[in-house]
C-alpha cells in the first residue's frame, strides 16, 4: 500500500495516482485531485510505473515522449502503421524503418513536398523500391508531422533482432519467449495478417550512422549489461546478432566486453583491417568505409568488409571488441 505511480502509456499518459489499496484485484487508486477509481492488478502493472522510476524496457521502443519516457498510444499506433504499410514492399521491417527516417530527413519542414523531387532524390539513397508507385509517394506526403519527428528518432519503434552472431554470417537463434497479452491500446499498431515476420533492428549501447560509404559506431564504455551467457565477461556493447547497416546491404557483428580477474593490459593500436578506432574519455568511435573490400570469407558465401580479425583490446582501455563488417555475395 502506498506510493506514487504515473501512468505512462495510454492514450493520456502522464496522469499521476496514489496507491490506496494493493490488497486485490482491483486495486484502489487516487489521483491528485482527490478522484478514487479502480485499475485491475494486471492493467495497474503493465500501464503504470512507480513515478521515479524508469519506463519498463520492454516498453521503451515505443517511447513518444523522450523526456518523460511516456509512450502515447494513438502516436506510436500510428508510427507502426505507416511502417507496416512500407513493410509489405520491403518484404523487411528494419528496411521499411530505415527508408521512411531518410524520407522525412529529406522532406524536411516541407508539409507538401514535391514528390517527383522527392522521388529522386530517395532513388539516388538508393531507396527506388520504395519510391515505385505514386501511391508510397502520397502516404509519405501524407505522414503527419507528429509521426514525422518519431520517425526521425534513432530509438522510437527500432527493435532488437533475434539473432545468434558468430562473427561472419547469419544464423538465427530462435528465442522461446513467454507469451504476453498485447494491450488493447497498441491492437491498432498491429497488422491484421503481416506479410512477412519482421526482423527487428536494434543494439545494445551502440549506435550506428552511415554518412557517404563511411560508418560510424559510438559506444559508451562506462555502461556494463551484466555478465555473458558463459559469466566469464561481462559486456558493454553488442549488436546481439548480425544487424543490416541502416539503408545498406552491408551487415555488422559487434560485441565489446570486459574481462574481470584477468591481468589488466590497455591496447595500443587504434587501427585493424578497415576499422579505425577513436576514444575519447569514455566514448567509442568506430570508424569503417564501406566502399572498400577484403576478399571473401573463408566460406566464400560473404566479402569482408572490415574485421578486428577477433577480439581485440579496445585503443588505451581494458575493454575488448570484436568487429566484423561484411556483405553477402549474390
Amino acid at each position: 500500500m502506498g506510493g506514487r505511480y504515473v501512468q505512462f502509456l495510454g492514450s493520456r499518459p502522464g496522469i499521476v495516482v496514489e496507491l490506496i489499496d494493493d490488497s486485490s484485484s482491483p486495486y484502489l487508486v487516487r489521483t491528485e485531485n482527490g478522484f478514487e477509481f479502480s485499475v485491475s492488478a494486471e492493467d495497474f502493472r503493465r500501464y503504470y510505473r512507480a513515478e521515479v522510476s524508469a519506463t519498463p524496457p520492454r516498453w521503451r521502443p515505443f517511447v513518444t515522449d523522450l523526456e518523460t519516457g511516456m509512450v502515447h498510444a494513438g502516436k506510436i499506433a500510428k508510427v507502426m502503421e505507416i511502417i507496416h504499410s512500407f513493410e509489405a514492399e520491403f518484404q523487411d521491417f528494419a528496411k521499411a524503418r530505415a527508408f521512411l527516417r531518410d524520407a522525412v530527413r529529406m522532406m524536411g519542414e516541407d508539409l507538401e513536398p514535391n514528390l517527383h523531387r522527392l522521388r529522386a532524390a530517395l532513388e539516388k539513397e538508393g531507396w527506388s523500391q520504395g519510391v515505385s508507385t505514386e501511391k508510397a509517394l502520397q502516404r509519405l506526403q501524407n505522414i503527419p508531422p507528429d509521426v514525422r519527428a518519431l520517425l526521425l528518432s534513432e530509438t522510437c519503434a527500432v527493435f532488437p533482432l533475434v539473432t545468434g552472431l558468430n562473427g561472419e554470417e547469419v544464423h538465427a537463434e530462435k528465442k522461446e519467449e513467454p507469451h504476453r497479452k498485447r494491450p488493447a491500446a497498441l491492437e491498432s499498431a498491429r497488422p491484421a495478417k503481416p506479410t512477412t515476420k519482421p526482423r527487428w533492428a536494434g543494439m545494445k549501447n551502440a549506435e550506428m550512422s552511415v554518412d557517404g560509404d563511411i560508418l560510424t559506431i559510438t559506444v559508451d564504455l562506462s555502461k556494463e549489461f551484466g555478465p555473458s551467457k558463459s559469466g566469464k565477461t561481462i559486456i558493454v556493447a553488442s549488436s546481439e546478432g548480425n544487424k543490416s547497416v541502416p539503408g545498406r546491404t552491408e551487415k555488422i557483428g559487434l560485441n565489446i566486453y570486459k574481462q574481470p580477474g584477468k591481468k589488466a593490459a590497455r591496447g595500443r593500436r587504434s587501427s585493424f583491417k578497415n576499422v579505425e578506432m577513436d576514444v575519447n574519455g569514455d566514448s567509442l568511435t568506430v570508424k569503417v568505409d564501406l566502399s572498400k573490400e577484403l576478399g571473401p570469407s573463408k566460406s566464400g558465401k560473404t566479402t569482408m568488409i572490415a574485421t578486428t580479425e577477433g577480439n581485440q583490446l579496445v585503443l588505451g582501455r581494458e575493454e575488448k571488441i570484436g568487429l566484423n563488417v561484411y556483405r553477402k555475395i549474390d
